[in-house]
């Protein structure tokens, strides 16, 4: 192979792994104004939540944002087997107490049974409110902002 076809290769790569990131931890404008949702799928890694934690911050600092609301909800204890319990912990209270410091409320919804199992065994702490679901967090904020969702008469 020579050196041009290896740096084409290369480019590729990482076009790619920016579509994936972007896949796998989408931006997303909640009905709740100066919300927003950011569902985690796949499986974590350090770097892959460094990357998240990064485009989240660099989001919340060019958009008026309050409230985020990270959904761990596909996020099980096999996608984290690579990353360990410890170090995702970690990188939760970083991102936590980064959102946190840009003056942002976090909220964390969907963390499933067993990962709350862990999460507590491990002693890490979340200084952040958790939801079962998106709809009870959604729920929760509105009521907390004095929203009401009505039905529209046709």
């Amino acid at each position: 192979m020579n050196k041009e076809y290896v740096e084409q290769l290369e480019t590729k790569i990482k076009e790619y792994e920016e579509v994936i990131l972007e896949m796998s931890a989408p931006i997303i404008p909640s009905i709740v104004p100066d919300t927003i949702l950011v569902p985690i799928t796949g499986i974590l890694l350090e770097e892959r939540f460094e990357k998240i934690r990064i485009k989240i911050l660099s989001y919340i600092q060019t958009h008026d944002i309050e409230t985020a609301i990270i959904d761990m909800t596909d996020i099980t204890l096999d996608k984290i087997e690579q990353i360990g319990m410890r170090e995702l912990g970690n990188e939760i209270h970083q991102l936590t107490d980064a959102i946190f410091l840009m003056g942002v409320e976090p909220y964390y919804v969907g963390l499933s049974p067993q990962l709350i199992k862990e999460i507590v065994t491990t002693g890490v702490q979340i200084k952040a409110e958790s939801f079962s679901t998106f709809q009870s967090a959604l729920k929760h904020l509105m009521k907390k902002k004095g929203f009401v969702l009505q039905k529209a008469s046709v």
